[in-house]
């Protein structure tokens, strides 16, 4: 026994400050990192490209007729989009009680507003729009809240130049300032390329003749798809004005919006709603993070074997210890380091939401204390063992039978990807780990005990857990007794380089060691 703990000792402090073990220690935590920062710099720069692009276009609307409709679905639009920023700034930066007492028709649209709804819209247009509705909202904001910034609007329509005006064939003339030779005038006094031009012709109304939307690129259809519902919208209520009905029954049809309210029957439900959502991808996450140190680690056990097999220190080991007592030594010192890699990676995990997500500090917190509490730990932490072992095991022996790193890696490869979708179970019973299909793949051999490492977190029944363990057990005791005997008769041949197919009839074989 102290050979073996000497053994284990050594393989884990020698694995641990390796510059390669190092290195994959904390390539999980940046990953994390990067994780949780990506969606807030995608966020941040859809927010940017939202505030700062502007496209100008141009109309010649040679019905007289239509250019003020343009020009009030521009101000609708940049309503609505107002109303939006404001309701996203409102929820993280107004005190809600105190705005519904002192101003309840503010607090009506920037709290329950609907920025799909005209009314709505409309509302906040009375106001000044977004930036107005802001000044008259301070009172009511939080103590250190941001300060709001209004989205710009994203399409600003810009008078023809003189040339393109009259020119009896506006789209050639207009040619060069769509392709960026010349620039136009914007409204605020500067220079702008034309992003667009709209020709509204005569005979638009009447439906003889199509508006044409001209644009050096194709694929600019935003702006398209804006001036076709202005236009169709316009077209509809001139079509039902003539059906004899009034204007303001026109409107109301045509912006007619459905309010739905939502209202949730357990009031308390609203506390625990995140953490319920994150009982349920948490486990999976948890088991993705056990599954990869078992791999890493029973590779990091392959490449050591390997490197002492072909340096002659494995023959020096024997000539000190027995070969069981050797192989007994390699596995525990991988369990340690598989053990340190995941705890590495559960403080690294914890850390990266506190310092990036600080709102989901309790709800990490809540999740860890429901999966460390009564004897999930200890199921956990048994079941995680025993599949190290039984994988790690049949990694020993390959590197006990290979003469290089390419020859082992030419044995597990093939076995880890036929293997690879049995172990990658636990992930379709996440969401139900248990019901039938999970029962029936905690009593496979070697699938067992993946499972039960995704089941130990939702308190599976007791009757499981004990049939998991058995089956899981005796699988690892047949897979240690095979793995010593190919341990023992490969690990003094340096010149053995098996196939897959070889090794595999060698592991399954009956002779005896010679």
């Amino acid at each position: 026994m102290r050979a073996m703990l000497l053994i284990a000792w050594r393989g884990f402090v020698t694995h641990a400050t390796s510059r390669a073990f190092l290195i994959g220690l904390m390539l999980m935590p940046l990953y994390m990192l990067i994780g949780g920062l990506a969606p807030q710099v995608s966020q941040l720069s859809g927010q940017q490209v939202l505030y700062q692009v502007h496209r100008h276009f141009a109309v010649i609307d040679q019905t007289g007729s239509f250019l003020p409709v343009i020009d009030a679905a521009l101000a609708r639009d940049d309503a609505q989009r107002g109303l939006r920023a404001l309701l996203d700034y409102a929820d993280k930066n107004v005190d809600a009680d105190l705005l519904r007492k002192g101003n309840e028709t503010l607090a009506k649209l920037v709290l329950d507003g609907d920025p799909d709804s005209p009314a709505d819209a409309a509302a906040l247009e009375g106001m000044g729009g977004a930036t107005g509705a802001f000044v008259v909202l301070q009172p009511y904001l939080k103590p250190g809240a941001d300060v709001f910034a209004a989205p710009l609007p994203r399409f600003i329509r810009v008078e023809p130049p003189h040339d393109v005006a009259t020119a009896d064939d506006p789209i050639e003339a207009a040619r060069p300032y769509l392709l960026g030779d010349e620039q136009i005038e914007t409204p605020s006094g500067g220079l702008a390329s034309l992003w667009a031009l709209l020709v509204v012709p005569k005979d638009f109304a009447s439906g003889d003749a199509p508006a044409v939307y001209v644009a050096d690129d194709v694929v600019r259809t935003g702006l398209r798809v804006f001036l076709k519902d202005a236009l169709s919208e316009e077209l509809r209520k001139r079509r039902v004005e003539a059906a004899g009905l009034s204007p303001d029954v026109t409107i109301r049809a045509l912006h007619a919006s459905a309010a739905v309210k939502t209202i949730d029957p357990d009031e308390e439900t609203k506390l625990t709603a995140p953490l319920q959502q994150f009982a349920l991808v948490g486990p999976m996450l948890v088991y993705l993070m056990l599954f990869l140190a078992v791999f890493m680690t029973a590779n990091m056990v392959v490449t050591s074997m390997v490197e002492e097999k072909s340096n002659r220190v494995a023959e020096l080991l024997l000539s000190c210890v027995r070969a069981d007592t050797l192989m007994a030594g390699k596995l525990v010192a991988g369990l340690l380091l598989a053990f340190l890699l995941v705890a590495v990676w559960m403080i690294s995990a914890s850390a990266s939401a506190a310092w990036l997500y600080p709102s989901s500090t309790s709800v990490v917190a809540d999740f860890f204390s429901s999966i460390t509490s009564g004897t999930q730990p200890l199921m956990m932490i048994v079941f995680f063992s025993l599949a190290y072992l039984t994988v790690a095991s049949f990694y020993l022996a390959a590197g006990s039978a290979a003469a290089s790193v390419s020859d082992a890696q030419a044995i597990v490869a093939p076995a880890t990807l036929l293997t690879l979708p049995v172990f990658l179970v636990p992930v379709a019973i996440a969401f139900d780990p248990n019901g039938f299909l999970a029962r029936v793949a905690s009593y496979v051999p070697l699938v067992s005990p993946f499972v039960m490492m995704l089941r130990s977190m939702s308190g599976p029944p007791p009757t499981d857990v004990l049939i998991a363990f058995a089956v899981s057990l005796v699988t690892l005791v047949l897979m240690i007794r095979l793995v010593a005997r190919v341990f023992r008769r490969n690990l003094l041949k340096p010149d053995s380089t098996p196939s897959f197919v070889s090794f595999i009839r060698d592991f399954f074989s009956a002779r005896r060691a010679v």
